[in-house]
């Protein structure tokens, strides 16, 4: 996290935290809820922080329905972009890949991580728990990214995220 509290948090937030933001409202009760916790994320947090995605999010907020991708694109425009085509990130990706914290059909989850990583992020914002913020997998990621120099983000969710706010 930021060493001092006048410095705001760099948060990379990838695909999953936009396609929440978002998103249609939906029946799904569990989907409602992570979709009103990260507009209050985004409306009370996001403020707080220095808020960056890499071309690897734009990529895939293009992805799918036009009409929501259009959403996504939009909440995108005006947060700053890291390279994430930079080499070093493309070869981190590929030891957290090599290292199995990743699996290897899920590149694009090790681009999210490397280029958090690379660039020194304090915190990955997702909801995607089965391949980045999982207590399972993270301790094998942060091993990976440690040995190659960097320190492992604080992979979390909205959600994790506000909770830990509060309690500070």
């Amino acid at each position: 996290m930021a060493t001092e509290s006048s410095q705001k948090l760099k948060v990379y937030a990838e695909t999953t935290f936009f396609s929440y933001l978002t998103g249609r409202l939906t029946t799904d009760r569990l989907v409602t809820y992570r979709q009103m916790l990260t507009r209050s994320w985004w409306t009370n947090v996001a403020p707080l922080c220095e808020v960056f995605v890499s071309q690897h999010v734009i990529a895939e907020a293009k992805d799918g329905d036009s009409e929501q991708a259009d959403k996504r694109l939009s909440s995108i425009a005006g947060v700053s972009e890291l390279d994430g085509f930079k080499p070093e990130v493309i070869e981190l990706a590929r030891k957290l890949i090599d290292g199995f914290a990743v699996p290897k059909t899920e590149g694009a989850d090790a681009l999210h991580i490397a280029t958090a990583a690379y660039y020194g992020m304090d915190v990955l914002l997702t909801w995607n728990c089965k391949h980045m913020a999982n207590p399972f997998t993270l301790p094998k990621t942060k091993k990976i990214l440690e040995a190659a120099g960097f320190a492992c983000p604080n992979v979390t969710t909205p959600e994790r995220f506000m909770e830990d706010q509060e309690n500070e």
